[in-house]
């Protein structure tokens, strides 16, 4: 059950305000503020996926869908009795059919989302009768000749009249003959019809008809007889225009109310679209999620932010109810943001069982049938209730309907008397609340309600973190934990006298202050272990990223060897190639020398000295294939050849830093090495 006063205890009509005002036109802004939760969950997940399918719409697909239709409900209403409808309804028609028609276009191309293309296809589109609304009126006050051929032939004879008219009337006024009877040359109307103004002295001058006089008595009016017949018969024309424009008028109404069941469902769907889009564009400025719902009551929130809250203020609260879980108690200091986190899980359910996104970064909520809550100041000066008859009288109705599939919030449970009898009570209501298995959020500072906590199965305890060195709140939910009220603390803080606060102190049970100490000594130790965690998360994540530095580094110096060897490659086949030019050569000389007639002693020595260079080629070639690994103490020269241990290549040193580093050659190609990835070699 959501009535009225739940929703508005925990601000859901401000939610909806806000939905308001991102729907286009009236029709969508009044769904949006009629919005309410949808009990079953499969509305409830078709109302989510509806507004996810709009929201890739907008941000996906980058459409952007107009909604800007006129509200025409009244108007289809009048067209179906048979009533005559005026110009501007029908012109409202209009703009509902062609934004119906155009909207169809539009959300057809989201061919993915099968929703909207379902509810885009079921638009009714009438074309013809929408082209001829917008041809047929001008605006809502004048209709266009070429409404009927009719029309356009009335119009004509009334211009036609008119012209005669005037060409009359300008004959009299531009005459000298009745220059000194005219009070001024300028032809006006009176009653729909044409006069000139003559000087009440001149009466009878121009024979005539009187239609008026000014206040003074001074001006005539006069419809000269030349015009009086002509007049008359632009009368019966305008009588005329005004029985086609009528007849223009019913049979516009007669084809509207014909298609009204129609028009009506399109508009209908028109509107709920604009109220879907505008649950998307909500959801994109809030940077909110798209809720999981479930039927098992279990409740988990992370990093969920309070919409109604300045979001460069608000802080995230992050929470969770299980499923066996059945109550969680939030504890801790006062103004440290506990009726805030109260007033969040309600407003997200509602929120989500709604269609409506969540302004948190995940959310998993359950479906209930109803979600009731206690929260606030409920004093009531009519009613003559003191704050806590108030609250008990709320309590009372709220225990009296609750179900196992229900959610309670209560903020103070218990609180506004004795503090003896009020721990005492609610106590009972919580042990009444586990009894009846529904789920619960309640606030208090009682340390009965902390003890219950603490010993009772499926009770969750949370407190709002309070920083014991400055004595302030963080506005932090911690789960699992007791908070102390710290109200002494916080009374100090605001100025109270310190001779207060140390007879205030002086006062406090032995039992309760060694309550409050093992709590604030548990705090300190919980925030100094969440400062250890950070710590070690920051040195994580710096270590992860030097491991990531040393992987990149890693693959840049095997890129380096990849493209190495490449050029190795390169140049020992260049060499190769001209080796064998160089040996082809020899032995082509060799040739020419045994192919001689006659070999004389000269000719030998050449040969042998050919064959020579053939043997220091290959001597060469030999060495220069041996890697020389073998370290070399002796100081480095520029020149010496030196192994790169990360490239496993030999090269020649050309240059040498401060710093160790040093730049080596491998053939043409020059590389930068660090000072301890190489050594001299033999």
């Amino acid at each position: 059950m959501f009535d009225d006063k739940s929703l508005k205890t925990l601000e859901y009509d401000k939610i909806l305000e806000m939905l308001a005002g991102f729907a286009q036109a009236e029709g969508g802004k009044d769904l949006a503020r009629a919005l309410r939760p949808f009990e079953n969950i499969e509305d409830a997940r078709h109302a989510l996926a509806e507004t996810e399918e709009a929201d890739r719409i907008l941000f996906e697909y980058s459409l952007s869908p107009s909604f800007a239709v006129d509200e025409i409900s009244k108007t289809l209403v009048k067209a179906e009795k048979g009533s005559v409808l005026a110009i501007p309804d029908i012109m409202k028609v209009g703009r509902a059919l062609r934004v119906s028609r155009r909207l169809k276009i539009t959300l057809q191309k989201a061919k993915e989302c099968p929703i909207i293309s379902g509810m885009a296809e079921a638009l009714y589109e009438n074309e013809p009768l929408e082209k001829y609304i917008y041809e047929a009126f001008l605006s809502e006050t004048e209709v266009a000749d070429n409404a009927t051929p009719e029309l356009r032939a009335i119009r004509v004879r009334i211009r036609k009249i008119n012209d005669n008219v005037r060409t009359k009337l300008q004959a009299y006024i531009t005459s000298p003959q009745y220059a000194k009877v005219l009070q001024d040359s300028v032809i006006t109307m009176r009653g729909d019809r044409y006069v000139i103004p003559i000087k009440s002295s001149f009466k009878g001058t121009i024979a005539g008809l009187v239609h008026d006089q000014s206040a003074s008595g001074s001006t005539l009016f006069v419809e000269p007889m030349a015009i009086v017949e002509m007049n008359n018969e632009l009368r019966i024309e305008l009588a005329n225009e005004q029985a086609e424009i009528e007849k223009i008028l019913r049979k516009f109404s007669a084809t509207i109310s014909a298609c009204a069941d129609k028009i009506k469902a399109s508009y209908q769907t028109t509107t709920s679209l604009d109220l879907i889009f505008a649950k998307a564009q909500l959801a994109r400025e809030y940077r909110s999620c798209m809720p999981e719902l479930n039927s098992n009551g279990i409740i988990t929130i992370r990093a969920g932010r309070y919409p109604l809250i300045d979001k460069h203020k608000v802080v995230p609260v992050t929470l969770e109810l299980k499923k066996n879980d059945k109550m969680l108690l939030i504890t801790g200091p006062n103004t440290g943001g506990k009726t805030v986190t109260l007033k969040l899980v309600g407003l997200f359910t509602i929120m989500a069982m709604s269609g409506l996104f969540i302004p948190a970064k995940y959310a998993n909520l359950g479906v209930f049938d109803g979600v009731y809550s206690d929260i606030g100041d409920e004093q009531s000066i009519e009613q003559s209730l003191s704050t806590f008859s108030a609250h008990i009288k709320n309590t009372i109705g709220i225990l009296e309907i609750v179900t196992d599939k229900s959610l309670v919030l209560f903020d103070e449970l218990g609180a506004g008397t004795d503090p003896g009898e009020g721990a005492a009570l609610a106590v009972a209501i919580a042990e009444h609340l586990l009894s009846v298995e529904c789920k619960s959020f309640v606030t208090s500072h009682f340390n009965d309600l902390k003890e219950f906590a603490l010993v009772t199965d499926n009770v969750v305890a949370a407190s709002m973190e309070f920083d014991v060195k400055t004595f302030s709140p963080t506005f932090k939910l911690v789960m699992g934990a007791i908070g102390g009220s710290n109200a002494l603390a916080i009374a100090e803080k605001l100025g109270l006298n310190k001779s207060i606060i140390e007879s205030a102190h002086g006062k406090i049970s032995s039992e309760k202050r060694q309550f409050d100490n093992v709590l604030s000594a548990a705090e300190e130790t919980r925030m100094k272990a969440a400062e250890l965690v950070n710590e070690a998360s920051k040195d994580r994540e710096k270590a992860a990223k030097e491991l990531q530095n040393a992987e990149n580094e890693r693959k840049l110096v095997e890129q380096k060897r990849e493209k190495l060897d490449e050029s190795i490659r390169k140049e020992t086949k260049h060499l190769i190639q001209d080796s064998v030019e160089e040996a082809n050569d020899l032995l082509e000389e060799i040739k020419e020398i045994l192919n001689k007639p006659v070999i004389e002693e000269k000719d030998l020595f050449e040969a042998r000295k050919i064959k020579k260079k053939l043997e220091n080629m290959s001597a060469e070639y030999e060495k220069e294939a041996v890697v020389e690994d073998v370290p070399d103490d002796s100081p480095l020269a520029i020149g010496d050849g030196v192994w790169v241990k990360s490239l496993q290549k030999k090269g020649q040193l050309v240059s040498i830093n401060s710093r160790g580093e040093a730049q080596i050659a491998f053939g043409k190609l020059t590389v930068k090495v660090k000072k301890d990835d190489f050594y001299k070699v033999k």
